[in-house]
């Protein structure tokens, strides 16, 4: 249960009948138990019986936020969004909610009517980190790289503890020429938390600045992380194919398609001869 759910139920419990308070901190709390073990089923059980049991009790926006998050795990779409709405109508200012109801439309492809949701949480609070860091990613997607760099550095300021807007910048540092930074970048990126994503463009930015020797190191490292990852066996049969090492690449590429690489990356570097 969250801390700050916590709180409002032992303030809860001081005013609320005795029985009834208890029954529903009860239902509650057995929904927070399911949550943990990831047994969504019990978990939508127990918080529709909370909502039922005191239908106009003002925590019940929290519990509405938790079942449309729930019901998005179980890929109930539709039930999670009339969940989101009936919360969002008790606490209409819930960042907790929007931020949770733009998770489930970005899980549903409706990418514009998630970033309404998640710009409306960050005009609520400029400050959180989650929607901020989606804003910029969905921006990296379209192409609108000036709005993730605005994004990636608002995060990075106020939030330093994050990987993502190392890792967010090194890409566009990356895409605008600068491999130097870009590779200084996501290194930093890693430092703070490990990525699969963050480790392939780290040695992909050193392939095509022609540093195999470190990008040969750089995915030795994280090949004994990412075993079975299609897209490191694709940058091996890069590194393999620079070489001249043509047995070997191609060996590689087929490991790649095996484990599940990206078939638009096997295409860009290992081109189909046209006939």
């Amino acid at each position: 249960m969250n801390k700050t759910l916590s709180i409002l139920l032992l303030i809860f419990v001081c005013v609320a009948p005795k029985g009834a308070a208890q029954t529903y901190i009860q239902l509650v709390d057995s929904a927070d138990y399911h949550i943990k073990r990831g047994e969504w089923r019990q978990a939508e059980q127990a918080t529709v019986a909370a909502l039922k049991s005191m239908p106009a009790n003002k925590l019940n926006s929290h519990l509405w936020s938790n079942l449309g998050d729930i019901r998005t795990r179980l890929q109930d779409y539709d039930g999670a969004l009339q969940a989101f709405e009936i919360g969002l109508a008790q606490n209409p200012r819930s960042t907790k909610i929007l931020c949770n109801r733009a998770y489930t439309l970005l899980a549903m492809d409706r990418r514009k009517d998630a970033l309404a949701d998640i710009n409306a949480a960050l005009e609520l609070d400029s400050l959180l980190a989650w929607p901020r860091r989606m804003r910029a990613t969905m921006a990296m997607a379209d192409n609108r790289i000036d709005d993730a760099e605005r994004d990636f550095k608002f995060l990075m300021l106020h939030h330093p503890d994050l990987a993502a807007p190392y890792a967010g910048l090194g890409k566009i540092a990356a895409l605008r020429g600068d491999a130097d930074r870009g590779i200084e970048m996501l290194r930093k990126s890693i430092e703070i938390e490990h990525s699969e994503e963050s480790w392939f463009y780290l040695v992909l930015l050193n392939i095509e600045q022609d540093r195999l020797q470190q990008a040969s190191e750089l995915l030795a490292i994280a090949m004994k992380r990412y075993s079975r990852s299609g897209n490191m066996y694709l940058l091996r049969g890069v590194i393999h194919k620079k070489r001249f090492e043509n047995t070997l690449a191609e060996t590689d590429k087929k490991n790649a398609r095996d484990y599940g690489a990206d078939p638009q990356l096997i295409e860009r570097f290992f081109p189909r001869t046209q006939k």
